[in-house]
């Protein structure tokens, strides 16, 4: 089955996003490595002493997903990753918000 949103670092079918889209958050979801927030999640785990089952659960989810780059929520512990119902639409108003900032 064919991909129509790949994401990488901080780009969308290898359309670079600006950086104001995370920086300002203009957009409630930003690209994020998967792996290296992982490892940001464990470390939040072994300091935290509210919310560990959450995080406990984020990191299950997040260790069982395949894909290198995820869609990460700037306000809640929210993730979309390719075959969840919002990734595709999400990917899309990310590269039409970029295309507005470049005009």
């Amino acid at each position: 089955m064919k991909k129509n949103y790949i994401l990488t670092e901080n780009a969308i079918n290898g359309i670079t996003l600006d950086e104001k889209i995370r920086d300002e958050d203009l957009h409630e979801y930003y690209i994020q490595d998967r792996e290296d927030f992982i490892d940001t999640l464990i470390g939040w785990i072994g300091e935290a002493t509210q919310c560990k089952e959450m995080m406990k659960d984020d990191l299950k989810m997040l260790m069982s997903v395949e894909d290198d780059y995820i869609l990460s929520s700037n306000s809640t512990n929210d993730y979309l990753y390719e075959g969840c119902s919002d990734f595709e639409s999400t990917c899309k108003e990310l590269l039409e918000l970029n295309l507005e900032l470049s005009k």
